[in-house]
């Protein structure tokens, strides 16, 4: 931050969205100031627009992780995993090791193994493109079909 945008001594400033304090320096850039209404990095940070809630990228995915952490407790399912990624194309690389190109990879939500099997989920409240890209991949692939909630 330079001297002209610099916060005076205790000013705070509270994001709109989580209502913590915000520290000026590291957690928003001088022009967001400027705003009326602050949103720290974390709360800012969806593409479409979906409200983080509790760890997690929407509200949506916050309620089943609440709901699969429960059918867990009880016993019902085992081994729940949350955001666990699986590669389906490793980076690319010309003879001298240079990266061509990066690796694509696709993050499931939610990851847990019942009497049925393994199973793979996405909560979804848009589909875009690229994630039925993915999911196409990871069928053609791994042989794993991604179930959307």
């Amino acid at each position: 931050m330079t001297a002209s945008t610099a916060l005076p001594a205790g000013f705070k400033v509270l994001c709109s969205a989580c209502a913590q304090s915000l520290d000026a320096k590291t957690q928003f850039s001088p022009k967001m100031l400027k705003k009326k209404h602050p949103r720290c990095r974390a709360c800012s940070s969806s593409k479409l627009s979906n409200q983080a809630t509790g760890g997690h990228q929407s509200k949506k995915e916050s309620k089943w992780a609440s709901y699969y952490h429960t059918l867990q407790n009880a016993g019902i399912i085992r081994g729940l995993e949350e955001q666990v990624r699986f590669e389906l194309l490793p980076a690319q690389r010309d003879p001298n090791g240079k990266q061509l190109e990066r690796p694509l990879a696709y993050v499931a939500d939610f990851v847990y193994i019942d009497d049925l099997g393994v199973h793979v989920v996405d909560a979804k409240g848009f589909r875009t493109e690229v994630y039925r890209l993915k999911r196409k991949l990871m069928l053609y692939l791994r042989h794993i079909r991604i179930e959307e909630v």
